[in-house]
């Protein structure tokens, strides 16, 4: 399996939790590679507008990346971006467009902590695209609002896109909660499917074991939709 898309990984080495060191961080790109991933997107975790960033070492450590890649004749494209974890402080952010989008587009990863409620997920989508941006929503498994309607009604309000977990896709879940993943994933909710991958070992790129099961059990098409490039 090749040409695949992983829009959310954490290997740019020690700049947040993902990789610790410039080997660890080369061993991921290895192993992303083996799984089929052709572009892939560093998305390391920033708080606007609580704790600054150091956006300097971050593009100087992704150019290491680059290199690696492009020694070993990877193929794969690697592009600069952010996990943006949203807090109250991020709105004053939003307001002066300095928010870290997904390349040069107007795209921003964004995450909220489980607990988020959907009238303060409302209001910071509305910040968000009253100033431009779109949203695209990272692991949205793990909130608690997404239940029901809800998810559904959001795509109607706004231009907000969907990623889920590989991880969350290869583990045994509760019924409830394999019912409710079917559903996204048959009725088109779900945008992107991404690794989150840390490291090699405990949160390591899975990107084609999850794309190979999504296949056998919803089909090659919902499976290529969810792993490739959007227009």
């Amino acid at each position: 399996m090749t040409g695949l898309v992983d829009i959310h990984a954490h290997f740019v080495y020690g700049v947040d939790d993902g990789a610790p060191s410039r080997e660890i961080m080369f061993g991921m790109l290895d192993a992303a590679r083996l799984q089929g991933v052709t572009t892939l997107y560093a998305t390391a975790h920033e708080t606007p507008g609580m704790h600054p960033f150091d956006m300097k070492t971050y593009r100087e450590r992704l150019d290491e990346a680059r290199a690696y890649c492009e020694a070993r004749g990877y193929g794969m494209t690697l592009i600069l971006g952010a996990e943006l974890l949203y807090t109250p402080a991020m709105d004053a952010v939003i307001q002066e467009r300095r928010l870290t989008t997904m390349g040069d587009s107007d795209f921003v990863l964004v995450e909220f902590v489980p607990d988020i409620s959907q009238r303060e997920m409302r209001w910071a989508l509305r910040q968000l695209e009253d100033q431009g941006y779109r949203a695209i929503l990272a692991h949205i498994e793990r909130y608690d609002c997404m239940r029901g309607s809800f998810p559904f009604q959001l795509k109607k309000e706004f231009s907000v896109q969907y990623q889920i977990n590989c991880r969350t896709v290869l583990v045994h879940h509760h019924l409830l909660r394999e019912k409710r993943l079917e559903k996204w994933f048959r009725s088109g909710l779900v945008d992107y499917l991404a690794t989150d991958m840390h490291n090699v070992t405990s949160r390591p790129p899975r990107m084609e074991h999850a794309y190979e099961k999504i296949a056998r059990s919803l089909g090659v098409d919902v499976a290529e939709t969810l792993s490739r490039a959007k227009a």
